[in-house]
This record gives structure tokens, sequence and C-alpha cells, in this order.
């Protein structure tokens, strides 16, 4: 199905921040990498949460939060035309990217879908988590990540790495599969959350952090909003 919005842009002149949606930046000094999600809250559920346990201290968090009571899908803009420009802030400014999303996959089937166009930063992912006992498949090509105007690719090296999450897995993250946002603000997680998240995390602990002068510490603001998620 087609987006209701061609882009962010066109989102942001009929939508209600804080009340339909919220922005949500968390930088990391020195930090040469982003983890995104721009499909998170009531869009895929699940995505934002992964994203934000990835890059704690580690790397700078992007979000885009849609939090409408119903008809969150109703703000899912695509990767290509996504043009909100604190994000594009961050990713122009890093060396990479990791892009969390998720996606219906087969009913019962806990896996990821690996794209994007840093194909060596994924095989080191796809390795990490087959080790932690996760299944990891290439994403198909709807889903691959592989347009240079993907936003996970708008690097500075002009490559990055898509994570698509199946509903599954992104439930077996939260007791009893709950993917609300009930159940989600809580803040409780499970042992599979924790073990995927650290299986994530092993690959850039001696790699994501540089020196201040990196280029993901540089011209961003420090804060786009004040609602919390």
């Amino acid at each position: 199905m087609a987006d209701l919005y061609a882009s962010y842009t066109d989102l942001a002149a009929r939508e209600v921040e804080g009340v339909d949606y919220l922005r949500r930046r968390v930088p990391v000094t020195g930090s040469a990498w982003a983890s995104i999600a721009i499909h998170g809250g009531g869009i895929e559920p699940g995505s934002g949460e992964v994203a934000r346990a990835v890059g704690a201290g580690l790397m700078t968090h992007y979000e885009f939060t849609a939090i409408r009571s119903t008809g969150n899908s109703d703000l899912h803009v695509t990767s290509t035309n996504f043009d909100e420009p604190v994000c594009q802030g961050v990713i122009a400014s890093s060396l990479g990217c990791l892009s969390f999303h998720g996606f219906t996959g087969t009913t019962g089937v806990p896996e990821t879908a690996l794209g994007g166009l840093d194909t060596a930063t994924a095989d080191r992912v796809r390795t990490a988590l087959r080790q932690a006992g996760f299944h990891v498949t290439d994403a198909a090509r709807k889903i691959n990540g592989s347009s240079p105007a993907n936003i996970a690719n708008r690097t500075t090296i002009g490559a990055g790495v898509q994570l698509e999450l199946s509903t599954s897995l992104r439930a077996s993250f939260f007791p009893d599969g709950d993917l609300t946002r009930a159940m989600r603000d809580t803040g409780r997680r499970t042992a599979t959350f924790d073990r995927y998240v650290a299986a994530v995390r092993s690959v850039f602990e001696d790699r994501a952090l540089v020196s201040q002068d990196s280029p993901g510490s540089r011209g961003l603001p420090a804060s786009i909003s004040s609602a919390t998620l």
C-alpha cells in the first residue's frame, strides 16, 4: 500500500508533533555511527526500542515515533523519501548507520532480514547474531535498502546497514509477546531482547566511538523535542 505522505515535509505540514508523532535524538560525543528507527512507535512497534538500546552510549540515536491511539501506519514515510532534517543531519555527519525496521515475515518465524549498501558491516552483524542464536537472512529486494537514496545510505561513506525485524522477532522482545505501546512504555524487556542488543553492539564496541572531532559529533542541535517517548 502506498504511503499517505510522500515525505516528512508533507507529513509535518498536516500532522501535529507531540500529538501524532515525536522526534528523538540522543547524541553521543565522539560517535562515528548512528542507530536509527524512522518507523518507531506504532508504525513498526519494537524497532525504536531496539535502535535506542543498541545506540545507548555507543552511537547517536535518532527515532521518529508515531504516538496516535490508532492509524499510526498513516505516518509511514519510506526510507528513500525520509527527509526529516534532524535525521538527515545525524546521518550526513556519521561514518555509518544501523537503520532498524519491522516487517511482517512468516508467522511464528523470528528473523532478521539484512540489507543496505554497507555489506561488510552487515556480514559482521549477521555473524554476531547467528552466533547468539538468531535466524538471519538476506532481505528481499523490496526491503533490502539498496538505494543510495535510502536514509541509511546517506552517510559519509555512502553506505549503511538496514535491519528488518520480523513481527515474531519483535514480539519476542517483550513479555507475553505484547507489542502494544502500554507494554513497550513500561520498559520491560525479555532476555531475548537483551541478547539481541548485546549481539549487535558487540560488532561496534571497539569501532563506533572515535575522537570528539569525529564526523558524528559535528554540527548537530542539542535537542529537538521536550516530549518524551
